[in-house]
């Protein structure tokens, strides 16, 4: 009884490492990209590699038009604001970074809905796309927010809706050895607790088209 209490504990321990080495591998998906897309996505957050990836996907033709999302306003911009100071929002430094790197300013469109999560964004995403009837979207984000990001956006989207995520190439979030970088661990701590509250919460909050098709349905 001993020795298969040693083995047991011994199996335990080695699954264990196993499962704590891939973590930061089980968050990054990368779908396939398609011929041709309705539109390209760049989700708010990390602007330098996000706009770098979206930008590259409009250059190769992927999609004519790249989609810009909006943030809630950070504290005291209000305030700012009324004394007549208006500092530069993270949509607007996504669309400057993406002028730079050779995207029209045509091409652009901005949500104007302010969210404050990824549940949220997927939600305005998902009832614009829904509004024009598209067909395929490419949505661009970092690369361990990735598996998260296509779950909600999956849901919200709905069936109607292709989707294809890319996390970008320029992000430099390390799968490998992800406890050895300080950076790489505080997101493979911080998605896995998202993750939860994805399960617990917000997947049984999802509607298609981020609500659309249930508000029609009313009489």
């Amino acid at each position: 009884m001993r020795r298969v209490g040693l083995i047991a504990a011994l199996v335990l321990c080695v699954t264990g490492a196993l499962l704590f080495a891939y973590a930061g591998h089980f968050l990054e998906v990368d779908d396939p990209l398609p011929a041709s897309a309705d539109a390209i996505v760049v989700m708010a957050g990390s602007i330098s590699d996000r706009t770098l990836e979206a930008a590259d996907l409009y250059r190769a033709g992927r999609a004519p038009r790249v989609v810009v999302t909006k943030e809630q306003m950070r504290s005291g911009e209000g305030k700012l604001r009324a004394r007549g100071v208006a500092l530069p929002e993270n949509h607007d430094l996504t669309i400057a970074a993406l002028g730079a790197l050779g995207v029209p300013r045509a091409a652009i469109v901005v949500l104007a809905r302010r969210n404050d999560s990824t549940e949220s964004e997927a939600r305005t995403i998902a009832r614009w796309a829904c509004r024009r009837r598209l067909r395929h979207l490419i949505v661009v984000t970092s690369r361990a927010h990735s598996r998260r990001a296509r779950l909600i956006l999956r849901e919200s989207l709905g069936p109607s809706v292709a989707l294809t995520l890319r996390p970008t190439r320029y992000d430099p979030f390390r799968a490998t050895r992800w406890w050895s970088n300080r950076r790489s661990a505080k997101f493979v701590w911080w998605e896995y607790e998202k993750l939860l509250h994805y399960w617990l919460r917000e997947h049984w909050q999802m509607e298609p088209c981020g609500g659309l098709v249930r508000r029609r349905a009313r009489p």
